[in-house]
């Protein structure tokens, strides 16, 4: 089925690896712009650019039955999702500079830019302050105590953090300031609670102040370790190896490359450092981020999702818009029809993989 419409090194560019609609979420960009566009790459990996398109499609059908609705609305959200990506990829085949513009109030519309309206207007630096940190001597620490989504460390394991944290602001760009010496660390606690899959037990968050920055100087840095994305096992072979040619088997450095293929303005405290034998991504937590409730998430909406994650593959490769645009052109309905079908088989899946995972764990709670 993949034949289809790719399939070949043509289409095969980095991919987000596990988009479903709240890995796309708005954040500031490093212009210090409100955007909506991919958020999470911890699963990327170098494939075929309509795995992606599937999965975003399929999270928009389980948003639609979460909010009760019938099976021909979750085949509009799907149809919407792959019919915007089409168009867009369109634009970004004739017009160059499309997939480098950013995904703003002003180019969002409907849904999609109340909710960039509403993010800017309730979310910012202290909003996001209040929530993880409080006033202590010397300035700004974690708010530990009381907080289910965080853990006091160790000193030794604050020590570690720290000597790793310095030497990654060796390689960081000159920005904000003249490295090394950027910023200074204010805390470190161990992130718990961030969701499946997150390791909770190797991610840390630290509070940083960065020197002569204004009416904002405090920035939480987000330290996670990277493990083999979850579908390493099951990509084809030749993506399993284009992914290694660049990157071997350094999972920050996979990490790494795909965020900055396939953003625009990358977060630039973006970053990688080893501790304990591991190793970790480092990025910035955005004052901004959120990501659009299920209830929001419309035909207008879809139809957005999907322009932004072709605009995403645009970047990744100069050629791909036209590659992409070849394959799909001589049959765009099959195109939007494939994809609606795929997105409600791949949901039903998921519902029973779901109630099989329920059903086990109960009966492991209950015992014999």
């Amino acid at each position: 089925m993949i034949n289809t419409f790719g399939g070949g090194k043509g289409t095969r560019i980095w991919i987000c690896g596990d988009l479903h609609c709240d890995n796309l979420g708005s954040f500031t960009d490093s212009t210090g712009r409100l955007v909506y566009d991919l958020n999470d790459f911890d699963e990327s990996v170098i494939a075929d650019f309509q795995m992606d398109l599937w999965r975003l499609a399929t999270s928009l059908v389980l948003a639609c039955r979460e909010n009760k609705k019938n099976s021909r609305n979750a085949a509009r959200l799907a149809e919407s999702c792959a019919k915007g990506y089409w168009r867009e990829l369109k634009s970004c085949r004739w017009y160059e500079n499309v997939r480098y513009g950013p995904w703003d109030e002003e180019q969002a519309s409907s849904s999609l830019r109340h909710f960039l309206s509403h993010t800017k207007k309730h979310q910012g630096f202290p909003a996001m302050l209040d929530r993880w940190t409080k006033a202590g001597k010397g300035g700004l620490r974690f708010k530990v105590q009381g907080n289910p989504d965080l853990e006091p460390l160790p000193i030794e394991s604050v020590k570690k953090i720290e000597k790793a944290l310095l030497a990654y602001a060796h390689e960081l760009k000159h920005w904000p300031m003249e490295k090394p010496r950027m910023f200074e660390i204010q805390d470190i606690t161990r992130r718990l609670n961030s969701g499946v899959g997150s390791e909770g037990l190797h991610r840390y968050y630290a509070l940083i102040r960065v020197k002569d920055n204004g009416a904002d100087p405090y920035r939480i840095l987000d330290i996670k370790r990277q493990l083999t994305p979850s579908p390493w096992e099951y990509l084809p072979k030749k993506a399993r190896r284009k992914t290694r040619e660049f990157c071997g088997d350094s999972q920050s450095l996979r990490v790494d490359l795909a965020s900055r293929a396939l953003s625009r303005h990358t977060d630039p405290w973006l970053g990688r450092l080893d501790l304990k034998d591991e190793e970790f991504s480092v990025r910035e937590r955005s004052p901004y981020r959120a990501h659009m409730p299920p209830g929001l998430l419309d035909e207008d909406a879809s139809y957005q999702l999907g322009a932004i994650l072709a605009r995403a593959h645009c970047r990744t490769r100069d050629s791909f818009a036209k590659k992409a645009f070849e394959s799909i052109k001589g049959d765009k309905s099959r195109f939007r029809m494939q994809t609606v079908a795929i997105a409600l088989g791949y949901a039903d899946q998921v519902l029973l993989d779901y109630q099989g995972f329920r059903e086990n764990n109960k009966r492991s709670t209950q015992g014999p």
